[in-house]
């Protein structure tokens, strides 16, 4: 995998956060102010600017950037650990409120997922993304309980909107809360339907402390997070996937490995992950022994690191539309190595998705 000499310092800073040891891969003595504020704006770009902070703090303090750098970078990483206790109380609030009206409440990756981070509040917040089902079957069906949960919330004044068939929306506390009613999208990809059963199956909710033991949540397993956190960074592949994803990924091998369900057989998401794992292993120091296609794991960094449609869109109308073109033939070649989606039935999908909402058509999102 080629690197630039900034994209291997980061790298290796995170290498570094990771095993909390310091690295003597690069010649830490020839960076300058410059280099470090490149350093610092690829992590910033990427999601992993608190976790760089955490590699840095590893080497002599003579091998720092110079003092305003490190203060500016301080206090960025300040306001990443304030944002995480809210979401932590934000967190461990909703479930005990929806405990009250017996609803179950399990995070789907960040906040529990900072559970898997050498430092928790260090991982980069989003939204809040639940699965909310029923604590006792007997008075409450799953989706009983899924629908009480956005009643409840519409109950005190907070607007709903429940219009996607995989998650509600709203914002709770001023935190903007996914409630999942599936795992992934069925409703669009009918050929996800067994791996959201897979997931529903092996989730195995168990409580998790946070910041110290003053919180405590329900999160999944380690297979289903492998399954889970694989499908979601295939999904964001072309359009999205970020250094942030990658050390999620080894932060979850480094705390458990690679667990994967013996019913996962689909051989292009198995090579995914196999590739995420190799990235991991050559970059991150991770150690999990793994058959990879490296020409593919080369890829997939390469398009971490130079997404071909992250630059500025065009603006005039005619050419916005020939973009979106050119990115959705070119995103849904890349994402055919990884699911097994017909592509008659995606385009159907993206039409449909056009004509509902006109307005996008000449609009362009990089989410």
């Amino acid at each position: 995998m080629q690197q630039s000499r900034i994209e291997k310092t980061l790298t290796t800073l995170l290498k570094m956060a990771l095993h909390n040891k310091p690295c003597n891969e690069i010649e830490w003595a020839g960076m300058t102010d410059n280099d470090w504020k490149s350093c610092y704006q690829l992590a910033v770009k990427h999601g992993v600017m608190a976790v760089a902070w955490d590699g840095m703090q590893l080497l002599a303090p003579e091998l720092h950037p110079s003092r305003p750098i490190k203060l500016s970078w301080a206090v960025a990483v300040r306001n990443y650990e304030e944002r995480y206790e809210r979401y932590c109380d934000t967190a461990d609030e909703l479930s005990s409120l929806y405990a009250g009206h017996g609803i179950a409440m399990v995070q789907l990756k960040g906040v529990g997922l900072s559970s898997y981070y050498p430092v928790p509040s260090h991982r980069e917040g989003g939204d809040i993304d639940i699965y909310t089902y029923s604590a006792d079957p007997s008075t409450l069906s799953d989706s009983e309980a899924n629908s009480l949960a956005d009643k409840l919330m519409k109950n005190m004044g907070i607007e709903v909107n429940d219009a996607n068939s995989k998650h509600s929306n709203f914002v709770y506390r001023g935190i903007s809360i996914e409630n999942h009613k599936t795992f992934l999208d069925i409703g669009t990809n009918p050929g996800a339907v067994p791996m959201n059963d897979l997931l529903l199956k092996i989730i195995d909710p168990h409580e998790t402390s946070l910041c110290d033991g003053r919180y405590t949540i329900k999160t999944p397993s380690a297979s289903f997070n492998a399954l889970f956190l694989s499908y979601h960074a295939g999904q964001h592949y072309c359009s999205g996937l970020r250094l942030h994803h990658l050390f999620d990924w080894a932060c979850m091998l480094e705390k458990h490995g690679l667990q994967l369900s013996q019913e996962i057989t689909d051989k292009k998401l198995l090579r995914f992950m196999y590739s995420l794992t190799y990235i991991c292993n050559k970059l991150l120091g991770t150690s999990v022994e793994i058959h990879a296609d490296e020409i593919f794991s080369a890829e997939i960094y390469t398009q971490i690191m130079h997404p071909r449609f992250s630059g500025e869109p065009p603006q005039n109308k005619i050419a916005v539309f020939m973009y979106k073109i050119g990115r959705f033939f070119y995103s849904n070649h890349k994402q055919s190595k990884i699911f097994s989606k017909p592509f008659f039935k995606v385009l159907w999908n993206s039409v449909v998705f056009h004509f509902k909402r006109p307005d996008t058509i000449f609009t362009v999102s990089n989410k």
